[in-house]
């Protein structure tokens, strides 16, 4: 899992006005690291819309947006943290609101990688305290430290 997390991607205390220009900010630095097709982003809000990814995971929003591997030219996944949440829909759900401040983009070359990618994502945030850690780190070394930790890196 390590290749996943080496261009350190990460966005901490950013702010936004809305879910699109969180995933705007984050989706950028993919394209700036040239991970990604110029259509990523596009495909992202248009997944989003369609299948949303949003938990509530005891008390805490999280996203986990994602598209197509024919998007992505390098798998890797993307962290950004944010000062006040942003509105996303409950996984399953298109009318049901949750508030994120924590979204972890993936963008995976290997479909297979997705479901796989998740459930460990899944699983993390389900160990007491790591939510609050990530909500509250602000360095690159200490995201990789709590990654590192739980088992992804």
């Amino acid at each position: 899992m390590t290749e996943f997390f080496n261009e350190e991607i990460t966005l901490f205390q950013q702010e936004a006005d809305s879910a699109a220009e969180a995933l705007k900010s984050l989706a950028e630095v993919f394209q700036e690291k040239k991970l990604v097709t110029t259509d990523f982003y596009q495909n992202i809000l248009k997944r989003e819309e369609a299948f949303p990814t949003g938990l509530d995971v005891n008390g805490i929003g999280v996203a986990l947006p994602h598209t197509d591997s024919e998007f992505v030219h390098r798998s890797q996944v993307g962290f950004l943290s944010l000062k006040q949440p942003v509105s996303f829909f409950q996984m399953g759900t298109t009318d049901q609101p949750v508030k994120v401040q924590i979204i972890f983009m993936l963008a995976l070359k290997e479909p297979h990688q997705q479901l796989t990618m998740l459930q460990n994502l899944i699983a993390m945030f389900q160990k007491e305290g790591v939510l609050q850690q990530l909500l509250a780190v602000d360095q690159t070394a200490d995201y990789l430290s709590i990654i590192h930790e739980s088992g992804l890196y």
